[in-house]
């Protein structure tokens, strides 16, 4: 009995090891984290790229109305969604007055209403921008640019893309459970 209860406790762990969660690749200034992950296929050479800008753990404060992103080899971005009124405004850097539209150095910016950021991450919250990425095949790599001259959040870092982030539906969990729990009661009984 005590190998069946190992057996299932060890089966449990490796089902859990690989359940499909995976890590997306992220970077950080000022408590403030930038997560990069593929999205899907859009079809034609478009792909989505999410990212997610997570200000709840900030040790800065300041104002985020614009930033830019750059993923290597697109030759073009667009916003899918954003939070409201965030767009983007066209090619070129983000520096301390916004987005400087001068159509070089592939990255683009984006602008929309300041999202204040609190240093304690008081009143603050996790922001979602998905962007269709053409380009040949699915990107993997990205640079930020965000909070130019605003001190420690400021950010100007190459990140990776990383796969798409997802979790264990919490029925096929609960059947795993039910099914491990089960195990112990499959002993033939002796005659």
């Amino acid at each position: 009995m005590k190998r069946v209860l190992i057996f299932t406790a060890l089966l449990a762990v490796a089902c859990l090891g690989f359940s499909g969660m995976a890590n997306a690749d992220t970077t950080s200034a000022g408590g403030v984290n930038y997560t990069f992950t593929s999205g899907e296929a859009d079809g034609s050479g478009v792909f989505d790229v999410v990212l997610t800008i997570d200000t709840t753990g900030a040790t800065a404060s300041g104002m985020l109305s614009s930033f830019s992103v750059q993923f290597t080899g697109a030759t073009a971005v667009s916003l899918e969604t954003a939070p409201a009124g965030w767009s983007v405004m066209g090619q070129g850097p983000n520096n301390p007055s916004g987005c400087n539209i001068n159509g070089s150095a592939n990255l683009w910016c984006s602008a929309g209403p300041a999202i204040t950021v609190t240093a304690g991450g008081a009143g603050d919250a996790v922001y979602t921008f998905v962007f269709d990425v053409t380009i040949g095949s699915a990107p993997t790599a990205s640079h930020i640019q965000a909070f130019q001259g605003q001190g420690d959040l400021a950010i100007s870092n190459d990140v990776g893309i990383g796969p798409p982030t997802t979790t264990p539906e919490p029925a096929s969990m609960l059947l795993l459970g039910l099914g491990l729990a089960g195990v112990p009661f499959l002993r033939r009984k002796r005659a």
